[in-house]
């Protein structure tokens, strides 16, 4: 009990209650589990990288990991939040009852605030790949000339984004210039076949 005595002293609590020592609990632990299992996620890939440069492994604490963590990280927050709101409330007010209340929609709310966030952060995550037969279609322009049986360069928009990617022309003996506005009618592994486009298209 004086450890609890100790910390509510500082807080201006002279014989803190039951309800109040469960608030200061749940604020001492939940704060305590939060921060930890935040440093977990971010000295997990730190860790990763690391083990995998030294012994050329795949060692990995990434997303898969963050979201295991998930329910955990927003209980914490939750037992946090409860904490602390309702240490504030029972301060200011003297009103169990409300701080009680007060505490469980501060759980509430800090429940669905890690969730939308951990959403975003899923948000901005992307692969990294691209499926090249995707191009197929598309309309660009030729960046380094085609020359009959040889390939060249042209850029097309590929998901989004620009590229630059090696090709050949439909029509082997075609000689098709920089600048010249293109279609990608086939892909054969990373190389795209093109063909000019005609004044209609």
């Amino acid at each position: 009990m004086s450890l609890f005595t100790t910390i509510g002293d500082l807080l201006g609590v002279t014989t803190p209650s039951t309800l109040e020592i469960i608030f200061m609990s749940c604020a001492i632990l939940g704060t305590a589990f939060f921060l930890i299992m935040m440093a977990l996620m971010l000295i997990g890939d730190i860790v990763g990288g690391v083990v995998d440069t030294a012994f050329d492994t795949d060692f990995s604490l990434d997303s898969d990991l963050s979201f295991e963590l998930f329910s955990l990280q927003g209980m914490a927050a939750g037992i946090m939040m409860f904490g602390y709101v309702g240490m504030y409330v029972t301060t200011s007010t003297d009103q169990e009852v409300l701080a009680v209340l007060a505490g469980g929609a501060a759980a509430a709310a800090s429940l669905y605030l890690v969730k939308m966030m951990m959403q975003g952060i899923t948000g901005l995550q992307t692969d990294g790949t691209m499926v090249v037969l995707n191009a197929i279609g598309e309309r660009g322009t030729v960046h380094s000339r085609i020359k009959p049986e040889k390939s060249g360069e042209v850029q097309v928009p590929i998901e989004g984004a620009l590229r630059t990617m090696a090709a050949r022309a439909k029509d082997k003996s075609a000689h098709i210039p920089t600048g010249t506005f293109i279609k990608v009618v086939d892909v054969i592994g990373s190389t795209l076949i093109v063909e000019e486009l005609s004044e209609e298209e």
